[in-house]
């Protein structure tokens, strides 16, 4: 058995804190890369999410804005075949809703056009454009062509 200085018991006892030291920094160095790449996967899966939502609530906005402009233009069809029946040279009009008379937040417009059928003469042929809202690019057009009986 051989004995050890205590001079060689420190430098082998130095040599192992370092190798201690150095291999606990790499575990760290990978724990923090493990971390960010984890983070890197939950942000993306959240933006995928959020992308999603966005996606839908603006499909059902568009679905509201249809439904709101198919709504205006029976309406408008309706009102011109009062008109029609109360006066027979009813040309149309443009329909002009205020916001304050629907949702609050969009107006509509409603171009209403009337003509005579040729070969009847009590006939009328109205078309009826409804946009909803009137006033933005995502707007819904509906357009009816309708014939009317007098």
């Amino acid at each position: 058995m051989r004995i050890v200085s205590s001079k060689e018991l420190e430098a082998r006892h130095g040599r192992l804190r370092r190798a201690v030291r150095a291999s606990g920094s790499r575990r760290s160095g990978i724990a923090l890369l493990v971390v960010l790449v984890a983070l890197g996967i939950v942000s993306t899966i959240g933006m995928t999410l959020l992308r999603m939502s966005l996606m839908h609530h603006r499909q059902a906005q568009r679905e509201t804005f249809a439904s709101q402009s198919r709504w205006l233009a029976e309406s408008a069809f309706d009102q011109t075949g009062l008109r029609l029946r109360a006066d027979a040279k009813f040309e149309g009009f443009t329909w002009s809703v205020p916001a304050a008379e629907l949702d609050g937040r969009h107006a509509a417009s409603v171009l209403i056009e009337v003509r005579p059928v040729k070969d009847a003469p009590q006939s009328r042929e109205v078309t009826v454009v409804a946009d909803y809202p009137a006033d933005s690019t995502l707007r819904s057009r509906t357009r009816f062509v309708r014939q009317f009986d007098l």
